[in-house]
Formats: structure tokens, sequence, C-alpha cells
């Protein structure tokens, strides 16, 4: 490489304590850069941690809230079930109340349940 005194005539060399202060000062700014590559790499780690922690707890809420869903609707099909068998029997009750309200109706349930005879009649039980 070509002299640089030769093409600028106007530079001075410079004395060895400015060049080692200016070296320092090199190494001093390079180590800094490091120290704040590191602590920039490591805070967007702790950011992309708590970032999929935050993700993980919502992830699982979701997931949570599906079961609970789930198990919410299976309980009201159950519900539902009981719901019409309960009005069924409801029904058929409220129409045998009707009819135990009717004499003839009364009469027969009094003949078949307990045995009761009409003057002069006979009953047989015969196995069934």
């Amino acid at each position: 490489m070509a002299d640089s005194s030769r093409l600028q005539p106007n530079i001075r060399p410079l004395n060895a304590r400015i060049a080692q202060q200016i070296a320092a000062s090199d190494a001093k700014r390079e180590a800094a850069r490091q120290h704040y590559a590191r602590a920039h790499r490591r805070r967007k780690k702790q950011i992309i941690f708590v970032g999929l922690a935050i993700a993980a707890v919502f992830m699982m809420q979701l997931v949570f809230g599906q079961v609970r869903l789930h198990a919410a609707n299976k309980t009201l099909t159950k519900s539902e079930n009981q719901l019409v068998s309960v009005q069924k029997t409801n029904d058929s009750l409220k129409k045998e109340s009707k009819q135990l309200n009717e004499e003839n109706y009364l009469k027969q349930i009094l003949r078949d349940k307990y045995g009761y005879s009409k003057k002069n009649e006979t009953i047989y039980n015969l196995p069934e």
C-alpha cells in the first residue's frame, strides 16, 4: 500500500499515548456493543418466553372452556331427556287421575286389583 504521508503531507502520525487511548476506547466501545447485543438477545428471549407462556395460558383456558361447554351440553341433554320422561309420566298420571273420578273405572280397578266382586259373583284366579 502506498505511504499515506506522500499522499497527504498535512497528516502527522499520532503519538503512542493517543494511539493507545484510541485503541482502548475502541476496545471499550466493542465491549459495550457486545454487552448491549447480549442484553438485547436476552431481553428478546425473555419477551418471547413470556409471550409463549401467555399464549399457553390462553390456549389452556380455551381448551378447558370447551371441555366445560361439552360437559354442560351433555348435562343439558340428559336433563331434557329426564324432563320429557317426567312430562310423559305426568301426563299419564293426570289421565289416570281423571279416570279415577269416573265410577266405572274405579269399580274396574277394585275388582281387578283387590278382588272385590258383585253380589252373587264368583271370582276365579287363574295362573298367568
